[in-house]
């Protein structure tokens, strides 16, 4: 009997577009075929995991497979694709061990009397995850941690839908610990509640009467009950049994203006018992967060060191929280205009605009700081740099929309733009003097040395045609002053969102190494003979890294794209059409983190 499967919204409506992107492994392969189109499923699951997590702002390079395990104990196990990825030996142990720890489950937490749904569904979540186990057991190549969807049986074999994503990159991303006391508060993470919701959709995919050949998902269908089912874990985490909807209330008072102002502040989700609460008011009578005027109404309350208590499901008042106390402190970070975030202690979790989630990016990155400046600045003292970073990290901190320009020739530019701001005598401003000279209208301007020398500037600036409207009036006001006599400056601009850009934009740096890889990778790949999945993926990758290669580079690629073009219109009469690529003039040395090593002749 195929596993309970729970999807509170359709997800399967927008038709599959792309390209797949396979393994490369050749190994002996096992034949079998449990359904007609499993290899074409087993793609598409690839590619749709691979868009939604782009879109997620996790760059976590997925790769897809079908893992079969047989409903006898002499049956075989059977991986799509069939080359030798994992020991199926040790693969067969997964529904021993499945049992193993269901069984104790049930044992230790007096499920026992719980309804026959309750335990299908335990049963389904200990399967999965014990075959998760033994894929990470099982795996020839190491470097990658496995996600197992809902098992579906068809014929002897109960299939799982798996995604492998790269373990460095997952690690390197916030995860709540595994400490929750429900079994069924499976996401950590918003990524690891997007995995799960694209593995979910793949096994409703497997779930039909003839099992589907293809994946189809709406990008951001998605990503909302991915967030919503974090957003729920969290809730619950606190306490609070009913924890739907929590999302769709923070989303409508986070769009929601008072009187002509965007809503800002914070609310702490924390259960009114919580003796870690200081309560500075209470009410009488809570406000449902479903309720949004009222709740949007009250959030005019909140302040520095004074926030919403909240348990999930209703404000029950003002306060705060006594964080060395704790081992979790959620907070839910309202800036406005749609946009608000989800935080445990110091770490974002989750952040949507607009109703779109996405992974939350650092305030200010240190890495893309140096290289701007480098590239922007070049003779700058490491001293001096390290004073125009501490200047950017407070601009970032600030509650309010500011704009910061580094210009080669401040003292000058100060002069000119009088009247339009306020001239100083040149300094380095401490924090506390740098938020009070952005509590007002118009950009600090300092130079490379760290020294300001005017606050409160209006820029002026050529219009360009480029920019985004949608990002407000300093975005556009950069990129004017920029084109203009802001030529050679640096501009960071914090929203009152909390978005930070930082002008000009500059890609990061890279090892040489690591562009060269991926190139051999590429034309390795493209030799007679040679699997055109792997090609596919290698050429996915130079795609990636394309603004670093030099031109002996760029040749090695173009050969080799040219060489599988043809093959393939002599073959199939099939033709991919690529554009030959030139080195990317704005490219030089300073996009290389190794850069002190001589280049390549």
């Amino acid at each position: 009997m195929p596993d309970p499967l729970f999807f509170p919204r359709g997800l399967l409506d927008v038709g599959y577009r792309g390209s797949f992107v396979p393994e490369p492994w050749h190994d002996a392969p096992v034949g079998w075929q449990l359904w007609d189109g499993q290899a074409r499923f087993r793609r598409s699951l690839e590619q749709v995991a691979n868009d939604v997590l782009d879109a997620a702002g996790a760059d976590l390079d997925p790769r897809a497979f079908v893992v079969a395990l047989p409903l006898e104990s002499d049956g075989e196990v059977m991986v799509e694709p069939q080359r030798g990825h994992f020991d199926r030996d040790i693969l067969k142990q997964a529904s021993a061990l499945a049992t193993r720890r269901y069984n104790k489950l049930v044992r230790d937490n007096g499920y026992a009397e719980e309804g026959e749904a309750h335990l299908a569904a335990l049963e389904s979540m200990t399967r999965r995850r014990a075959v998760a186990d033994k894929l990470n057991a099982a795996a020839r190549a190491s470097g990658r941690v496995h996600f197992v969807g809902l098992g579906v049986t068809i014929g002897e074999h109960m299939a799982f839908p798996v995604l492998a994503l790269q373990a460095d990159q997952w690690q390197e991303l916030p995860q709540l610990d595994d400490d929750a006391d429900d079994a069924f508060l499976t996401a950590r993470s918003f990524q690891e509640a997007v995995v799960t919701t694209v593995l979910d959709v793949a096994s409703r995919e497997l779930d039909r009467q003839v099992p589907g050949h293809i994946v189809r998902a709406d990008t951001e269908a998605v990503l909302r009950a991915a967030a919503d089912s974090f957003v729920s874990a969290v809730v619950a985490r606190t306490g609070q049994d009913h924890a739907f909807g929590a999302m769709q209330a923070f989303d409508a008072v986070a769009a929601t203006r008072y009187e002509g102002r965007a809503g800002k502040g914070t609310l702490l989700l924390v259960p009114a018992e919580d003796e870690t609460v200081t309560r500075i008011i209470s009410l009488e009578h809570p406000v449902p967060i479903g309720r949004t005027r009222g709740l949007r109404k009250i959030l005019e309350l909140s302040g520095p060191g004074l926030h919403l208590l909240c348990d999930g499901r209703e404000v029950y008042g003002l306060g705060s929280i006594e964080q060395a106390e704790r081992g979790h402190t959620y907070e839910v970070r309202i800036s406005g205009d749609g946009s608000w975030e989800l935080w445990d202690e110091d770490v974002p979790f989750l952040r949507v605009d607009n109703g779109i989630p996405t992974m939350p990016r650092d305030l200010l990155d240190e890495d893309e700081f140096a290289v701007t400046v480098d590239r922007v600045f070049p003779n700058v003292s490491a001293r001096n740099a390290r004073i125009l970073w501490r200047i950017a990290v407070a601009c970032s901190q600030q509650a309010h929309g500011t704009m910061l320009v580094v210009h080669p020739e401040a003292d000058e530019e100060a002069a000119r733009l009088l009247p339009q701001g306020y001239a100083i005598t040149p300094t380095r401003l401490s924090d506390r003097a740098l938020e009070a000279a952005t509590s007002i209208d118009g950009a600090v301007l300092v130079s490379p040395d760290g020294r300001c020398h005017a606050v409160g500037v209006i820029l002026d600036g050529l219009a360009t045609g480029t920019g985004d409207p949608a990002r407000g009036a300093r975005f556009g006001s950069a990129i004017r002053y920029l084109a203009g006599a802001g030529k050679g400056a640096m501009v960071i601009i914090v929203s009152e969102d909390g978005r930070i850009d930082l002008l000009p934009k500059s890609k990061r740096r890279v090892r040489r190494a690591t562009v060269q890889r991926a190139v051999d990778r590429l034309v390795s790949s493209s030799a007679e003979g040679e699997d055109p999945e792997a090609f596919t993926r290698a050429d996915r990758a130079v795609e990636q890294i394309e603004f670093y290669l030099n031109q002996i580079q760029c040749d090695a690629v173009n050969e080799a794209r040219e060489a599988v073009e043809s093959r393939e219109w002599g073959e199939a009469r099939v033709r991919r059409q690529y554009i030959p690529i030139a080195p990317d003039p704005a490219m030089d040395d300073s996009y290389f983190v190794d850069r002190a090593v001589a280049t390549e002749e």
